[in-house]
């Protein structure tokens, strides 16, 4: 019953992160431009913060209880590296299975570097500055000032991004919008985390032997990652089927630098965030696996739908191993 109960905390907090994210993208960018706040603001602003709005409730729900309890936030670090993996190889590889994704020269010249630099930076941070392998509050405040600094770079430049494919609606149905939109994430964050580790450490760890650090990286880096970059996936898919793909690229991309910069960056601020050995392999596979797309897209300034389908073959391939892993097959 505790299960059944628990798998339903997770479905029903899905369905409330999405909801309520896409309220908050409505609702925040409509009062904005009645405040006459310029598009370029609100496209990489509210826009992408919209997006990565579960990633952020999910984790920051997870630092919070893991606060309470004098633990570190093993799941919160799961959730972004395999939300960042989930990003740049399934969500890609379907929007550019749909449209192919032609990458301009602004984004191999601005976001394509800082999105290499941004995942070198988590991982110099894990690996060389702490011996027990924790990303703690000094290390978030950094990671807090590279994100100002890409939001100076972002804001500085002359990249021509609107928000017009967002729907208006007036300001009085726009705050009730906004109101049910944070409640809707706030809500669905803690049923996630609630759910995920409810299953991590009860279902996993009983059923199939795993120790609670293996059972609870598995969740956080597959199901709950995957469950958070839904967003992501309708955001990308929605506009390479309108035949925008190159917003498509720049979600995904946005939305990786988002979540390590500030979703880690805020979420370490509250509690170290931990760094066992699994994620900490994972982000190597991270650096790998991006890098292999930047130069697909730096090479032939494209992501045709043959390369579409690698991307997802390497996504498949990588859920097989963390599940093995977990197994302790591997």
């Amino acid at each position: 019953m505790q299960i059944a109960l628990n798998v339903l905390f997770l479905i029903v907090g899905f369905i409330m992160l999405i909801k309520g994210a896409d309220f908050f993208i409505v609702s925040s960018s409509s009062i904005a431009r009645k405040f006459r706040i310029s598009p370029l603001i609100i496209g990489l602003t509210l826009v992408a913060f919209g997006t990565s709005l579960p990633e952020l409730a999910v984790s920051f729900a997870a630092s919070i209880s893991a606060k309470s309890q004098g633990l570190t936030a093993d799941i919160a670090m799961g959730n972004v590296i395999g939300s960042n993996m989930a990003n740049i190889t399934l969500i890609l590889g379907v929007s550019a299975l749909i449209m192919p994704v032609i990458v301009k020269k602004s984004m191999r010249k601005k976001e394509f570097p800082f999105l290499i630099a941004t995942t070198l930076l988590l991982t110099f941070l894990a690996y060389f500055f702490q011996s027990d392998y924790k990303i703690v509050w000094w290390e978030a405040i950094v990671l807090l000032i590279a994100f100002g600094l890409y939001m100076y770079l972002m804001i500085t430049s002359d990249k021509d991004m609107t928000e017009e494919h967002i729907p208006f609606v007036d300001i009085k149905k726009a705050t009730i919008l906004l109101i049910i939109g944070i409640a809707g994430v706030s809500i669905g964050g803690f049923l996630v985390t609630e759910g995920a580790e409810f299953i991590a450490i009860e279902l996993l760890t009983t059923s199939f032997g795993m120790t609670v650090t293996k059972a609870t990286t598995l969740v956080g880096l597959s199901i709950v990652a995957l469950g958070t970059s839904l967003p992501e996936l309708v955001t990308s898919a929605m506009a390479a089927k309108k035949g925008e793909a190159d917003i498509a690229l720049g979600n995904v991309i946005g939305s990786n630098i988002f979540n390590i910069l500030f979703i880690v960056g805020l979420s370490g601020v509250i509690v170290p965030l931990g760094l066992n050995q699994d994620v900490l392999m994972d982000m190597i596979i991270l650096i790998g696996v991006t890098s292999f797309v930047v130069i697909l897209g730096m090479t032939k300034s494209r992501l045709s739908r043959f390369e579409g389908v690698i991307m997802i073959l390497i996504y498949v391939s990588y859920i097989t191993f963390i599940i093995l892993r977990a197994l302790s097959i591997f």
